[in-house]
């Protein structure tokens, strides 16, 4: 579990249930290392990672998206 959106780079990350390394490094929407093999195993013992995984091609980034709020409908 991480918690996500929050500056907070050792709860943001993802670790091995083998060796207990961050496979995932996250900061904010940043990812700052990804460790993983493409078929999702870690790089440093070969552990399988529970979860999706597709080869990482370019970091998602802070990103904003405009909200317009109004009045609430009847």
């Amino acid at each position: 579990m991480y918690t996500g959106n929050v500056h907070d780079p050792e709860g943001g990350s993802t670790y091995c249930p083998g060796c207990g390394s961050a496979v995932i490094v996250r900061d904010w929407y940043s990812i700052l290392a990804y460790k993983l093999t493409e078929d999702g195993r870690c790089k440093q013992c070969g552990a399988e990672i529970g979860g999706r995984f597709e080869r990482f091609k370019k970091p998602f980034g802070p990103r904003r998206i405009p909200v317009r709020l109004g009045a609430a409908s009847p």
